[in-house]
This record gives structure tokens, C-alpha cells and sequence, in this order.
């Protein structure tokens, strides 16, 4: 276990029993659901699911789609989540994620989760805030090389279609896992973890619409669009802490 803050894994087993039905019951009501790829996701041992974040309700689609419990790193605040949508994974219990800087107890209890061999769920952009993917925040690679778990690519198409609107396709795909960094000393470190962060956007990447890759569309359009909503926005002081 780590020196810092741990938690139990897994955790509020009926709760989540509970939110995961009602979850079922509303995504296929709402939706045309596409789930392909859930035999990556090992039965056992540790692993980290990195998923695409563009809209409010993808917690709740890994939540659900995920073969396994999943402990989620969250923000501790959601400043692009309506008010009532906010009390879902205060239920679910997640790991606070206080934004625009290093976060120890985000750390230490995302890293206590791995070591029991458990689910650690991840959106590597860091929020939601525009619905083209954007490079990935150091935190993932930091977290799979320091704990040693593979991490599992997961695509999600046609979430903020999901609500207010007629049955629509909403796709979660699953991809093959892949293996934490290992650290050549005789490169940089921040680069090389960089770049791992990059690989696995890729293959975020190439489950979603063309127009929705970002940096990795073959329309230069969509790749300008891309670099220009980019930047992390989340710096303010209210965001901090931990």
C-alpha cells in the first residue's frame, strides 16, 4: 500500500449496483447502443481504462460499459456538469482531481486502487470542454508507469447526443491494452511519458468520427480547430487543491 492516502477497493457495492441499473435502463432507452471490445478490459489484476471526454455523461457510460467496478478520477470541481448531474458520482463515490497543478492525494489514492488490484478509470484530457479530442494531461502516463498497469484506449462516440433529442447511436469501443512506459534514462523522462500520452490518444482516436480525432483527422480543418481549443482551461485558484 502507498505511504499516502488509500482507499478500499472495491467500494459501495449496492450503491453502485443500484446506479448501474438505472444507468442500463436510461442509455438503452435514450440511445442506439454500440458495444464493442469489452474482452480487453482483463477479468483481474490491475488496469487503467483512458477514455475520450467530450460531454458530462461519459463517466457514467464507462461506469456502465466497464465488465468491472471502476474507481474514477474526477474533478473536485465540474464546472461543465449541470447541477443535478453532479450528485451521480457524488453516489458513486471517484477520486478528486483538483485541476491546474500536481495533485498528491489524487496520486496516492489512484495509485492505492492499482495496488489491490483494481479499475482505475481515467479521462486523460483532463474535462470536457469542447467535443474534439485534445492531447492528453501528464497525469496518465505519471499513474501507469508509477503503478505498473497497463491501460486500456476507450472510444466514446455520440455521448452529447445522448440527451434532448430522438434515439441516436451512442458507440463505446474498447481497445487492445497497452503496456505502462518503461524509461529509457537516456532519453528525457517528461518526453517519454509524453509520448506514450500521445500513443494512447491515437488509438482513442481511431474509434471516433474523422471529424472528432483532432490532431489525428485526416481534415486539416479539424486539426486546426483541434490546436485552437487545445489549451488546458482549468488554472483558476477555486480549481486547486489536494
Amino acid at each position: 500500500m502507498t505511504a499516502g492516502q488509500a482507499i478500499k477497493y472495491p467500494r459501495r457495492r449496492l450503491v453502485r449496483g443500484l446506479l448501474r441499473g438505472i444507468s442500463s435502463a436510461l442509455i438503452h432507452t435514450l440511445s442506439k447502443l454500440e458495444l464493442v471490445g469489452r474482452e480487453h478490459v482483463p477479468l483481474t489484476g490491475k488496469v487503467i481504462l483512458a477514455a475520450n471526454h467530450f460531454d458530462f455523461v461519459d463517466p457514467a457510460l464507462v461506469l456502465y460499459a466497464s465488465p468491472r467496478m471502476v474507481e474514477f478520477i474526477g474533478g473536485a470541481n465540474r464546472p461543465n456538469s449541470p447541477g443535478w448531474a453532479q450528485q451521480i458520482p457524488k453516489a458513486w463515490g471517484f477520486i478528486p482531481a483538483y485541476r491546474g497543478g500536481f495533485s498528491r492525494s489524487t496520486f496516492d489514492l489512484s495509485l492505492s486502487v492499482l495496488e489491490q488490484g483494481g479499475v482505475l478509470g481515467v479521462f486523460p484530457e483532463g474535462g470536457s470542454w469542447a467535443n474534439l479530442l485534445r492531447p492528453a494531461r501528464p497525469g496518465l502516463p505519471f499513474i501507469a508507469e508509477k503503478s505498473g498497469a497497463s491501460v486500456v484506449p476507450v472510444s466514446i462516440s455520440g455521448a452529447e447526443n445522448v440527451l434532448g433529442g430522438p434515439r441516436r447511436t451512442l458507440a463505446i469501443r474498447f481497445h487492445p491494452s497497452v503496456a505502462p512506459p518503461t524509461i529509457d534514462k537516456g532519453s528525457p523522462r517528461r518526453a517519454q511519458l509524453d509520448a506514450y500520452g500521445e500513443n494512447i490518444m491515437s488509438m482513442i482516436a481511431s474509434g471516433l468520427p474523422d471529424a472528432q480525432r483532432g490532431r489525428f483527422s485526416s481534415d486539416p480543418d479539424a486539426r486546426a480547430a483541434a490546436l485552437a481549443i487545445s489549451d488546458f482551461p482549468f488554472h483558476g485558484e477555486d480549481l486547486r487543491g489536494g
